[in-house]
């Protein structure tokens, strides 16, 4: 049986998506498959002396990967998780349409695209 390092997980909403290990990129329920099987095994290295297995548990019909090197009941399998780099993007507001600009200039006040409810 072959052994797989796995050095980050992908994922989304849902959960894990994907698996990356030194050799390539595997989506999880190939991976779920393999553990299954018995065709490949799957750990992570949580510390450089430490080699902590992934295991399949089945779920309310479905199966997911968990991994747990710190004797707490979280899967920590999610700390593995990449995160991509973060950074803020400056948003401008959109142009005035030129119907708008027209009403502004004829009845000399700005014209607004969403009407206001007043207080009563």
């Amino acid at each position: 049986m072959t052994e797989h390092l796995i050095e980050y997980v992908a994922r989304d909403r849902t959960g894990i998506t994907a698996v990356v290990t030194t050799t390539s990129v595997i989506d999880v329920d190939t991976v779920i498959q393999h553990i299954h099987a018995g065709h490949a095994g799957y750990y992570v290295a949580a510390d450089s002396w430490k080699r902590t297995p992934v295991r399949s548990l089945s779920f309310l019909g479905g199966a997911y990967l968990f991994a747990n090197w710190d004797g707490s009941k979280r899967n920590m399998l999610h700390d593995l998780a990449f995160r991509g780099p973060t950074r803020s993007v400056e948003t401008k507001p959109a142009p005035e349409p030129r119907f708008a600009r027209l009403i502004a200039a004829l009845f000399g006040r700005r014209a607004t695209h969403r009407h206001r409810a007043t207080p009563r």
